[in-house]
């Protein structure tokens, strides 16, 4: 495999910044570390390669073109490495964002912010922080319960496959059906779904916009309060605006909020049977990307995803204020846990399908043993009469073709 890997650098001594190009053929490397990095691309996550920064000094500039091309002509396959937060100096020595936000206005007090940063987290970001005194907050049996349910939801949501793998990826061509393709079942997707739904629904007694209210009352304006407030209105302001972006969409933006795209799907499709009103709205949203329906899926599972996101990382301060509050109280909460929470052997059967893909499998390595000795033990042990036998053995049965 032959890695290319552009690294943007700052030059200390203009202030510029400028690009560092590096290659590295795996083929060139011992057997465990050629593994181990091609490993890692493969298993790249949203194309991020944060691993990859152990292997960095591998990576080569290459200055002739020539043995680029023989290179690239020869190697089974060529991938690229990004890291979108890693920054260099013309040494080669990472850069925190600190370190350029000094170097870039020489003041030390300077900091430099991701792209798209919530003013709210800015606000967060520069504030004078101070600890929070538990001693000093007072919760309410009502108040409690609130938080309580809350952080069983939350645990759950950040448990779930889908919140795990995300949406999945959309493929295809201009002009034809799109592809949706997803690492979660539609079973697990369904899931997900009900239990973003007793977080997300006005109606629930212990959803986001609530929970954030109790929070904001209990720290009595302390700057984690402030932004745990903000950070829920913000969610609650992205839902009344239209998806930025719907991939392979030529046209406008589409006018359909995503508080409407959420819940057309959940009462049409996950949690209601719909009526003539939900029926129209779906197809109406379905109208404005063009009548495709794996786009309009993707697009409501990518925002869930990324809304579960925003919950998840406001959420967890919730939940950590709230078994802080019960550990320093010794309050033993009384809820209704999660049965996953309760019943240690939930999950733990074997599900039919594996069952007898066991099964027929064992018993078919015993009649291969059997098929072998019968045959004067040859060489190749009796894995060599597996496939026979498991042939034979299925036939007698007459399973399926389930292994």
């Amino acid at each position: 495999m032959f890695l290319f890997w552009r690294i943007r650098y700052l030059d200390m001594c203009d202030r510029e910044f400028k690009d560092r190009d590096l290659w590295l053929d795996t083929d060139a490397l011992d057997d465990v570390t050629k593994a181990a990095i091609e490993a890692r691309i493969e298993l790249k996550a949203h194309g991020s390669h944060r691993e990859m920064l152990k292997y960095r000094h591998l990576f080569k500039p290459e200055k002739s073109p020539e043995s680029l091309q023989k290179r690239a002509e020869i190697c089974r396959r060529m991938a690229s490495v990004f890291v979108h937060d890693y920054f260099e100096d013309e040494n080669g020595i990472e850069l925190s964002s600190k370190q350029l936000a000094v170097a870039l206005t020489g003041s030390e007090s300077a900091v430099i912010l991701p792209p798209g940063t919530k003013q709210h987290d800015i606000e967060y970001i520069l504030a004078k922080k101070s600890p929070v005194d538990i001693t000093a907050i007072s919760l309410s049996q009502k108040e409690l319960k609130v938080l309580a349910y809350f952080a069983r939801d939350l645990k759950e949501l950040r448990s779930s496959t889908f919140f795990k793998e995300g949406a999945g990826t959309l493929s295809g061509l201009p002009g034809v059906p799109k592809i949706l393709s997803t690492a979660v079942n539609d079973e697990e997707i369904r899931s997900f779904v009900t239990i973003f739904r007793r977080i997300y629904m006005p109606k629930e007694p212990a959803n986001l916009m609530k929970t954030a209210a109790v929070f904001e009352s209990a720290l009595v304006d302390h700057t984690a309060g402030r932004w745990i407030a903000a950070g829920a209105a913000d969610i609650a302001a992205r839902l009344e605006e239209p998806p930025a972006f719907v991939p392979f969409n030529g046209k406008d933006r589409p006018t359909f909020t995503l508080k409407l795209l959420i819940e057309v799907f959940l009462y049409t499709q996950y949690a209601h049977q719909p009526d003539d009103k939900r029926s129209q709205e779906f197809h109406q949203c379905l109208q404005e990307v063009g009548n495709d329906r794996a786009v309009l899926t993707y697009l409501f599972l990518s925002e869930l995803w990324s809304l579960s996101i925003q919950i998840v990382n406001i959420g967890q301060h919730i939940a950590n204020l709230f078994d802080i509050y019960c550990e320093h109280h010794n309050i033993a909460f009384d809820v209704v846990l999660s049965p996953g929470d309760v019943h240690s052997g939930i999950g733990r059967l074997e599900k039919a399908h594996q069952r007898e893909d066991r099964v027929v499998r064992e018993n078919a390595e015993k009649l291969a043993r059997t098929l072998w000795q019968k045959a004067g033990e040859p060489p190749g042990g009796p894995h060599a009469f597996f496939a026979d036998a498991l042939t034979q053995l299925r036939e007698a049965m007459r399973v399926g073709d389930s292994i």
